[in-house]
């Protein structure tokens, strides 16, 4: 039972440790010449070359 314990001791210390060292690292600070906005999250919305002009004919049914 006591090797047992040790063992589980000594796991759960080392994820606590994993856990701690990976939420202490500084937030990404971006690099001279890297790209800072990916527009990974903005809506996509349709082209704005498709505006109808007055001189375009209305469709007929």
């Amino acid at each position: 039972m006591t090797p047992t314990l040790i063992v589980l001791l000594l796991v759960i210390a080392a994820v606590v440790a994993i856990v701690w060292v990976v939420r202490r690292q500084p937030p990404h600070a971006p690099r001279p010449g890297e790209d800072q906005d990916t527009a990974w999250n903005d809506p996509i919305t349709p082209a704005e070359t498709h505006h109808h002009h007055a001189h375009d004919p209305e469709p007929r049914p």
